[in-house]
């Protein structure tokens, strides 16, 4: 079996084990279901904008564009923290604070080291925290207690149409979501379907359709997005998924790479400890001959992914640790999907590099 690539559309109903709601890990006094990520940070913004004049965020130089355009749609002013290869660290600039109004916060990979104290600096002082959840959804540690609002998605997570979420941590929204945008979830429903006659191997099914639908919808919402509701089939597997297992398959995923070690100067982890309570998106690498690396691992039936392309919102110059990881940071699938079988896999892969 292969490691790596689109999940299959989950089936709300089918999931053995205990169920939970998505409402009950991320808590907060009022939870909307999105469309998407960036639908779900736009609605915060939209809600956190009425009460702020200056309109200037400050977002990690190591990010997707995903996260960068909600800002941009809201017209907010950007400056951007440099982010250290150790680990994923932000750079906080504190002379900063008095001359920024939001933070955009984030946990790489399921793991967060940014300062708490610079948060509580940031918060005490009137700026809006505003947390990306999509990496850290799932850790123990992946929600601030002084973020103001949480927002993210899902998709990376499990198959799901539309996995945005947004959250107010306090109080309500203002304004009420726009109903789903049903052009894109067509796309995303197409794209399932055409993943599943891939799986199923019918005639005329191929990935690289699979991989032209997927871009296709990605870039179309690129242009469109909003404030856009999640469609219902989301809601339902959203409410009703057994996160525990997702948690513990993880985890042990990860565990059991790391207890290996297939890794050397040539491939090596961004995150070599998992700590209590951290629940890893993926396995995150480096390596200085990234390329040529992914194409060894695709050679042993091991798809990788680079998260992400850089943005383009900065000299990379002025951010030499933004500028390390995005030149050799790529990652590889550890979830539920898999067990203790696709993690030797993965290190048999890695030794070869290695050797």
């Amino acid at each position: 079996m292969g490691v790596g690539g689109m999940f299959g559309l989950e089936d709300a109903g089918a999931y053995p084990g205990e169920k939970q709601d998505i409402r009950e890990i991320l808590g907060g006094e009022d939870l909307r279901f999105c469309m998407s990520g960036r639908c779900a940070i736009y609605y915060c913004l939209r809600d956190f904008m009425q009460g702020d004049t200056k309109r200037v965020a400050y977002l990690p130089a190591y990010t997707c564009e995903t996260v960068i355009a909600p800002y941009k749609k809201a017209g907010y002013a950007l400056r951007f923290y440099d982010v250290s290869p150790d680990r994923l660290t932000p750079i906080f600039d504190r002379d900063l604070i008095p001359h920024i109004s939001v933070l955009g916060l984030c946990g790489y990979y399921g793991f967060s080291f940014y300062d708490p104290e610079f948060v509580r600096e940031c918060a005490d002082a009137g700026v809006g925290i505003i947390q990306d959840l999509t990496h850290s959804i799932f850790s123990a540690d992946g929600i601030d207690e002084r973020a103001d609002y949480t927002a993210g998605s899902l998709r990376k997570w499990m198959g799901i149409p539309s996995g945005g979420v947004a959250v107010k941590r306090h109080g309500h929204f203002s304004q009420s979501l726009l109903p789903p945008e049903g052009e894109h979830v067509r796309g995303r429903l197409e794209c399932f379907e055409e993943q599943g006659r891939v799986l199923a191997h019918s005639p005329g099914a191929t990935e690289e359709r699979v991989s032209e639908i997927f871009w296709a919808t990605e870039m179309r919402l690129r242009q469109i997005f909003d404030a856009f509701e999640s469609d219902e089939l989301s809601e339902r597997i959203m409410t009703q998924y057994p996160y525990r297992e997702l948690i513990e398959r993880r985890r042990g995923n990860y565990a059991a790479v790391l207890s290996r070690d297939p890794f050397s100067d040539a491939v090596y982890p961004v995150f070599s400890e998992l700590g209590e309570g951290v629940c890893p998106s993926h396995l995150a690498l480096y390596s200085p001959d990234r390329e040529k690396v992914r194409e060894v691992l695709a050679g042993e039936g091991v798809k990788t992914t680079v998260y992400w392309p850089f943005h383009g919102e900065v000299n990379l110059a002025d951010y030499p640790g933004a500028d390390y990881i995005y030149s050799r940071i790529f990652s590889v699938s550890l979830d539920q999907r898999y067990s203790a079988e696709e993690m030797t896999q993965v290190c048999e892969a890695l030794k070869k590099i290695a050797r």
